[in-house]
């Protein structure tokens, strides 16, 4: 393959073995700029002169390896399943009717509770205050921080 340009070189591994590139290669300008990661092994003429001369600067200085962020995984409880393992569900109704009427009936009309939910960090802290956090874990199938 063919390259026709190269921009923002960055190193994309903490050890300095591989570097990542934007590359446009002849006969595909129409993607435009794709990403493409080169080391001093690469088994391709592109991948080779990408990376020898990203090393001497020829597309300019190498931007220094940033550590991907890692969002945790979203935390799906199915609502069937929290309440099946709920044996204090009086107490949660109570502390649930101290709640705004949007906030009750979001939880009562939920299908599962989901870590990504604004409500979330409230089912947690609620049932946090009430049960405790070892009991939280068990109801959530979570382990909390």
């Amino acid at each position: 393959m063919t390259i026709l340009e190269v921009k923002n070189p960055r190193w994309s591994s903490p050890d300095g073995q591989f570097l990542d590139v934007d590359v446009l290669f002849e006969g595909y300008q129409d993607l435009g700029l794709m990403p493409f990661t080169a080391n001093a092994t690469a088994d391709t003429g592109h991948g080779l002169e990408s990376w020898e001369k990203a090393k001497s600067g020829a597309y300019g200085p190498i931007a220094p390896y940033v550590e991907p962020v890692r969002e945790p995984p979203v935390v799906q409880v199915p609502a069937l399943s929290f309440w099946e393992r709920l044996t204090e569900a009086e107490q949660v109704n109570a502390a649930m009717a101290t709640q705004p009427f949007r906030t009750q009936q979001t939880f009562l009309t939920a299908n599962t509770f989901r870590s990504d939910h604004e409500l979330w960090p409230l089912l947690v802290q609620m049932a946090t205050d009430l049960f405790g956090e070892e009991r939280v874990a068990q109801l959530l199938a979570v382990e909390l921080p």
